[in-house]
């Protein structure tokens, strides 16, 4: 009896609307499958971007903070513009008509935008193709409880070759 039905189960095929079904459905699932597989892949770029967004603006911010606080504040940044016995803070957050070679303080930066970014000597930076920043530098004593001229707020904004924009702040104090 286990021979007549394994032999009937063997003489069993499928039939073409079986076969149809089944491409059908195995097209629907594959189509899903790429599209799904192909919008991670679209997203696995954007952390890569930000990664180098995050360096590019790094290196510029080091830039910065290494100058002085303001034009008035003595070399070294050992005594505060605005204090009993130092000149008082210049009060413009503009550049002073440097070259970016010259930039002594940080208020030089403010406005600045370089397109292929660039290194403290004109260098245009390498690995950052199509990438731009932008500088923006701003009195933000107010924001901690300080007078407006005590703090400056650097800010940042990188834009990827994407058009993904990140934005980074720093401050610095005039202290």
């Amino acid at each position: 009896m286990l021979v007549n039905q394994l032999a009937a189960i063997k003489n069993h095929g499928y039939s073409l609307i079986e076969l149809i079904v089944t491409i059908v459905l195995t097209t629907i699932v594959m189509v899903l499958f790429y599209n799904i597989f192909g919008q991670s892949q679209l997203a696995s770029v954007s952390p890569v971007m930000q990664v180098k967004a995050a360096q590019l603006a790094q290196g510029y911010l080091e830039e910065i903070s290494l100058k002085r606080f303001d034009e008035n504040s003595p070399a070294g940044n050992g005594q505060r513009c605005n204090s009993p016995s130092a000149p008082a803070c210049s009060g413009s957050l503009a550049n002073d008509s440097e070259t970016r070679a010259q930039f002594d303080d940080i208020d030089d930066y403010n406005g600045l935008t370089d397109a292929p970014p660039q290194d403290a000597l004109g260098n245009v930076r390498t690995g950052f193709n199509g990438f731009s920043v932008s500088i923006t530098v701003t009195y933000a004593g107010g924001d901690f409880g300080f007078a407006a001229q005590d703090l400056k707020r650097i800010q940042l904004t990188v834009t990827s070759p994407e058009g993904d924009q990140f934005t980074f702040t720093n401050y610095k104090g005039n202290f």
